[in-house]
């Protein structure tokens, strides 16, 4: 999924934990774009006709469709096409090149089309899907819960910082997390005590590309314009009853004001914190009930 993966399971064992790596590439293999056989690539080459794909492929792009309706477009798996123009071109740790899908939409998510019965998807004509927004944190629930029903106790799934709490340490009531502090690296702005859930972080810090003509984008794109967001945010971090949601949340609100995206998170009953491009830090009044 383009990133680093970090497993922490109590009361199992290593086979478990060899089968939720397994599980990991299993899901990599249906929702990377850079794959040339993944369900993501083969329904965009198939935009405006019904693919058959995986169930838990069904089930990630029906999340997003959620999200994109409770944010009102403001988190948008069709944003693709921008995503390639912006510079994310090729796997940040494979280096593979994403597959060509020719001159593609944005702004179609309204027309993706999850039929369950037939266990088809259909990508809008002319129009690309991308799952970068959510599919670490459905993927990471999907496996910590996956690994309690196996018989853990607990289990940290963090998938390139979206992550996914189920269960509980066996040497603590709750997990402890550091959010990253992005004005001083190798600091942490605040610590956190979870019991369980989901908690991400997007930001403008990562995924970050030099053009020619001097420019620099990042691959956090705005539906409504097609150009990477640019609104104040430097990073938010937002914590929800799953990693799905959280991550989903993040990325929606990096395309708003920090005011409006605090306002947003409260709105839906979530906790988040943001650090501004000026250096502020903004919480909602729920975030002080998670801090350690």
């Amino acid at each position: 999924m383009g990133c680093s993966a970090h497993l922490v399971v109590h009361g199992g064992n290593e086979l478990l934990l060899a089968a939720a790596v397994d599980r990991l590439r299993e899901l990599e293999s249906w929702w990377s774009r850079f794959r040339e056989d993944s369900d993501i690539t083969l329904a965009n080459r198939r935009a405006g006709l019904p693919t058959e794909v995986h169930e838990d492929t069904l089930a990630v792009v029906a999340r997003a469709m959620l999200a994109w309706r409770q944010t009102a477009g403001k988190f948008d798996i069709t944003t693709l096409p921008a995503v390639l123009a912006a510079g994310y071109t090729h796997s940040a740790t494979t280096h593979q090149p994403a597959p060509d899908l020719g001159t593609r939409r944005i702004g179609l998510g309204a027309l993706v089309a999850v039929d369950y019965e037939a266990g088809t998807l259909t990508v809008p004509p002319g129009g690309a899907i991308d799952l970068g927004g959510i599919g670490k944190g459905f993927a990471a629930d999907l496996v910590a819960e996956e690994l309690v029903e196996a018989g853990a106790t607990g289990a940290l799934v963090n998938l390139g910082g979206d992550i996914a709490l189920v269960g509980s340490p066996s040497d603590a009531p709750s997990w402890h997390l550091g959010i990253d502090d992005p004005r001083a690296t190798g600091t942490h702005v605040a610590t956190l005590r979870m019991a369980c859930g989901g908690i991400a972080t997007s930001g403008t810090t990562v995924r970050r590309w030099q053009h020619d003509d001097g420019t620099t984008t990042h691959h956090l794109i705005d539906p409504a314009t097609g150009r990477p967001a640019s609104y104040g945010i430097r990073t938010i971090t937002v914590m929800a009853a799953d990693a799905a949601t959280a991550e989903s949340f993040t990325t929606a609100a990096m395309t708003m004001t920090p005011t409006d995206a605090i306002a947003m998170i409260q709105k839906f009953g979530l906790a988040a914190l943001v650090v501004t491009d000026d250096h502020q830090v903004l919480t909602t009044p729920t975030f002080e009930e998670f801090r350690a």
